[in-house]
């Protein structure tokens, strides 16, 4: 009887020494991770470059085929590059130069009628019963709100400072960017080694042409809808249209949040100016989002991005808690190339 308890007992002990799994760390894993980990690190302190790196490439992207196209028709490839800055130099200076001194005339009315915006804002508050707010401590907080801000001048300038030097940093970016763009082709597959070199090849030239065709796409996307939104605010006759055309313009860039974000400032320009022309406003900006919708996008951006508005959406608000702003203007790109790289990675997979 004690021998066959004890038989047992040193069954389950061999029972239990089979099933213990080992897991075995090399020193090669523990180094790669760390290594991983500050590599991480470094990138998060110098993400401010980065980004600035990640729109550079996004410009080369779009300007690409018209240096390709210069550089088949003989023309030096520095001198292609140097010839495509001229041109969009002088197209947006144009736009400027057409845009910018009825916007400043614009902006220039509305501080001068801003009191009287605030006085009709105070008034329809009081009027409306709400407790607790009368127009003496509505106009108090609107007036305190307008000081904070005129005492954050400074660092609006130093923002716009900023933004200038991004700008100049992804010029000078994107113009080397054109000119060794044949050197890091032939370069690029000694990053990834374990990659053929022509998957690598294809895998760059999908991502380029999504990204180029997303920028030409969204520049021209953002002047139409500009443009249609400012025929339609100066038929309706609403104040300062043509500031809120270049916001509608602008906000374009953000899809599916942007153009309902534009709105709201022309609606209530309109409501001041009269209540019913509030719903004139508002029906034109849905109307400019439905062409938008179902006639300008289709055409300019289906091919261009090809990700469904759950996943754009998504994107957005990623971006968007990562980095801010920037973050919420790249995501788009961001996930196209992710997109790009899961399809080629999915097609790699069915062949092996």
């Amino acid at each position: 009887m004690l021998l066959g308890g004890r038989s047992d007992k040193i069954q389950g002990e061999d029972s239990f020494v089979k099933n213990v799994t080992t897991i075995e760390i090399s020193l090669r894993s523990i180094l790669l991770t760390i290594g991983t980990l500050l590599l991480l690190l470094v990138a998060w302190q110098i993400r401010g470059v980065l980004i600035a790196l990640f729109i550079s490439f996004i410009l080369m992207s779009g300007f690409a085929p018209l240096v390709d196209w210069l550089v088949k028709r003989r023309i030096h490839r520095t001198l292609a590059v140097i010839a495509t800055y001229f041109l969009a130099i002088g197209f947006f200076a144009i736009l400027l130069f057409v845009v910018i001194p009825p916007l400043i005339k614009e902006i220039k009315e509305f501080v001068n009628n801003l009191p009287v915006y605030i006085n009709w804002i105070s008034i329809t508050f009081s009027n409306s019963n709400v407790p607790g707010i009368t127009a003496d401590n509505l106009a108090q907080i609107v007036s305190s709100r307008l000081d904070t801000a005129l005492s954050n001048v400074l660092k609006v300038v130093l923002n716009v400072f900023s933004v200038f030097l991004l700008f100049i940093a992804v010029a000078v970016f994107s113009f080397y960017l054109l000119l060794e763009r044949d050197k890091i082709k032939k370069n690029l597959h000694h990053f990834l080694p374990h990659l053929p070199k022509e998957r690598v090849d294809s895998l760059a030239y999908k991502i380029e042409e999504k990204l180029g065709s997303w920028v030409r796409g969204e520049i021209v996307l953002m002047i139409i809808v500009g443009m249609l939104t400012y025929i339609g605010l100066t038929l309706l006759r609403v104040e300062f249209a043509l500031p809120l055309a270049v916001i509608a313009g602008l906000l374009e860039i953000i899809p599916n949040v942007g153009p309902t974000i534009s709105a709201i400032p022309a609606v209530i320009v309109a409501f001041v100016q009269a209540p019913i022309l509030a719903i004139g406003v508002l029906a034109l900006y849905i109307l400019v989002q439905q062409l938008e919708n179902n006639l300008i996008v289709p055409k300019l951006m289906e091919k261009a991005v090809g990700l469904s508005p759950l996943v754009i959406i998504f994107a957005l608000l990623t971006g968007g808690s990562l980095f801010g702003i920037v973050g919420a203007l790249l995501a788009v790109p961001s996930a196209a190339i992710i997109h790009v790289i899961v399809e080629d990675y999915l097609e790699a997979y069915k062949r092996d």
